[in-house]
């Protein structure tokens, strides 16, 4: 297949994985422990071309980043987790409000010329277990909000994961290009210097070759600068900071999955009759309905308060000056009779939405077994590409091309040989570099469907 050909298919793999994203760049040679080692610059007298220098150096400060350490500045310091935070604000203050919500007493003036009594006191309310009532429902909502603070901490962890890995495949895709194009250069200088004339068709080739690696890389420049922006922007970077990023490729697997297991049919399995136990006991947003369901218990038992009579007490001195003045002091009680008003409504709403609750329970767990079963296969099978790659493609594809160039160089092979072998084998590097980024976005959704860290 024609490197034409091939680019395009690349570019369209790229596309369809992550999207239209882009990456930029760091500059020097591939940081990643994947990428194949850097051959010599070409040993030629003319300087190397100014378009393989990486995606243009900017002028903010250059940071070096894993994935485990961006997932963990994502979810402590993104914006959305703070904001989500201060939310225990309002609702502390909720709880004081109910705590206060104690009825201000009333001054009583009571004055009759026709008997000439007169008094003077205070009328107070004596609500009935109602404001204990309302501080558990107020205090239940901060279950609900610590439920919310976990649901958040899991989407940011799958969005940090997920950001990082379309970056860092960015960044590899546009040191793999470089490669290509120095790798092309050294051959046409190594050809020159050889006795003998290499055919003008296979020259042509090369540069044709050459030319669309061009072309690919400007793409790939583009497409790594943008990656970065969004990664900068994720973690609270400005976007002139330069980004280095660490390949995650030897870091072990999570714990349910086994390293040397190429069974990934059998392995799925065996996690996933793990996982789903987990899942069910820790998801945050079964612990946000079960926070709920404790909510509307504790608005019933606040309803049912709410039928008791209030208490109204008046007290004060009583004075009748006609004739021998006389003091004393009045007292008057006045209850209410729940008759007609017994929360029936309130009631009744508190009922529905418990089964409302229960039935959102029943379908959730039912989604969680579908999304983690999904989840679990995908990144069982992603391990097993990778150690593919890992043990067989990558050395493959690095013997292929040495044994074509020491064969060229001993004039044993024709040029184009070399030339299509390093660009079968740059092609192999980007398909692991696209199965590296699928493992770990796998990874990420099996996290989010367990709802805790798992990685």
């Amino acid at each position: 297949m024609s490197l034409f050909a091939s680019l395009r298919a690349t570019a369209c793999f790229a596309m369809l994985y992550f999207g239209t994203g882009t990456n930029h760049a760091a500059a020097g040679p591939p940081v990643s422990d994947g990428t194949p080692p850097p051959h010599p610059a070409p040993t030629l007298d003319k300087p190397e071309p100014r378009e393989l220098a990486p995606a243009p150096l900017r002028p903010g400060p250059t940071q070096r980043w894993t994935v485990d350490r961006v997932v963990r500045a994502v979810e402590s310091k993104h914006p959305r987790m703070a904001a989500l935070k201060a939310k225990r604000g309002v609702l502390d203050a909720r709880v004081l409000t109910a705590r206060t919500s104690m009825p201000n007493p009333y001054l009583l003036s009571d004055n009759g010329t026709a008997e000439y009594t007169y008094r003077l006191g205070f009328t107070q309310t004596f609500e009935l277990g109602k404001r204990r009532r309302r501080v558990e429902v107020a205090g239940a909502q901060v279950g609900v909000h610590d439920a919310d603070l976990r649901i958040l901490a899991a989407e940011l962890r799958a969005e940090a994961r997920r950001t990082f890995m379309e970056a860092f495949f960015a960044q590899e895709r546009e040191a793999q290009f470089i490669a290509l194009i120095r790798s092309v250069d050294e051959l046409l200088g190594q050809a020159e210097a050889l006795p003998g004339d290499i055919p003008r068709a296979d020259v042509l080739e090369a540069s044709t070759t050459r030319l669309h690696a061009r072309l690919a890389l400007e793409q790939a420049k583009f497409e790594h600068l943008q990656a970065d922006i969004r990664l900068n922007s994720l973690l609270g970077n400005a976007p002139s900071v330069e980004l280095v990023l660490i390949s995650p490729a030897r870091d072990r697997p999570p714990s349910w999955l086994e390293l040397d297991n190429d069974d990934w049919r059998n392995e799925f399995l065996a996690a996933y009759d793990h996982l789903i136990v987990e899942a069910l006991r820790r998801r945050p947003e079964l612990a946000r309905l079960k926070s709920t369901r404790e909510v509307v218990n504790k608005e019933e038992r606040l309803a049912r308060a709410n039928r008791a009579p209030d208490m109204v007490v008046s007290a004060g001195p009583d004075m009748v000056p006609q004739g021998k003045p006389m003091w004393g002091a009045f007292f008057m009680l006045s209850l209410e009779v729940p008759l007609f008003n017994r929360q029936q409504g309130p009631m009744a709403e508190v009922r529905a939405t418990r089964e409302q609750i229960d039935s959102e329970g029943a379908a959730l767990a039912h989604e969680i077994a579908r999304q983690l079963a999904d989840a679990v296969a995908l990144a069982s099978f992603q391990q097993s590409q990778l150690r593919l790659y890992e043990g067989e493609l990558l050395p493959a594809a690095d013997a292929v091309y040495e044994d074509a160039r020491q064969a060229f160089l001993a004039n044993q092979s024709p040029f184009l040989v070399a030339v299509r072998a390093q660009e079968g084998r740059v092609l192999v590097y980007l398909a692991y570099f696209r199965a590296l980024a699928a493992y770990h976005v796998a990874l990420a959704g099996v996290e989010q469907a367990l709802g805790f860290p798992a990685i």
